[in-house]
């Protein structure tokens, strides 16, 4: 038995239906959603300013660090050391990663590992993050600051915007289309 004939007649069938609301009318293409305002607040390019942690030791420490976030992406690095008494530098350690990332309504970023590398547990080793890792952190606009908190544990990384004009870009550092206004003037 030919099946094509079946087959060519079930497509044909299904084309017009695409595209189509349940009562047959055409669908029209639906404008973006809008941005979060708080989502939008936080896109751009920010630099580490401060890290607190109740896990290392502050005495000490310098860490240096960078974020970059997009639309539904961001790539975070974060380096740590301390210093000896003759000012080299004694230890280290650092992560960085690319994740995937959902703003909650609670302001929380949902945030799920692309490609990343952490030292492992016992300071020594890079070792390649597992895709998919979860991690949640709470983020807030504190004047012209970010405060992300991981929820897990409560470090809390303080950043500040390195350029003014760096939330007008995509994550690839090409302009962003501004979000269309709201219906009532609302955000």
């Amino acid at each position: 038995m030919n099946f094509l004939p079946a087959s060519v007649a079930l497509a044909l069938f299904a084309f017009p239906l695409q595209g189509q609301k349940p009562d047959g009318t055409p669908a029209r293409p639906t404008a973006e959603a809008p941005r979060p305002v708080a989502l939008q607040q936080i896109l751009g390019a920010w630099r580490l300013t401060e890290f607190e942690t109740l896990i290392l030791k502050r005495e000490r420490r310098e860490e240096v660090g960078y974020l970059l976030i997009g639309d539904g992406f961001l790539s975070f690095e974060c380096h740590i050391g301390w210093r000896t008494d003759g000012g080299g530098r004694e230890s280290g350690t650092y992560f960085s990663g690319t994740h995937s990332f959902t703003m909650r309504s609670d302001d929380v970023l949902e945030m799920s590992s692309l490609i990343g590398t952490v030292i492992d547990p016992n300071g020594s080793t890079p070792m390649a993050l597992p895709i998919g890792t979860k991690r949640q952190y709470k983020a807030k606009i504190v004047g012209a600051k970010l405060v992300l908190v991981r929820e897990q544990d409560q470090q809390t990384f303080t950043f500040e915007r390195l350029a003014a004009s760096a939330s007008d870009l995509d994550f690839y550092g090409r302009r962003r289309k501004p979000d269309a206004p709201r219906p009532g003037g609302g955000q």
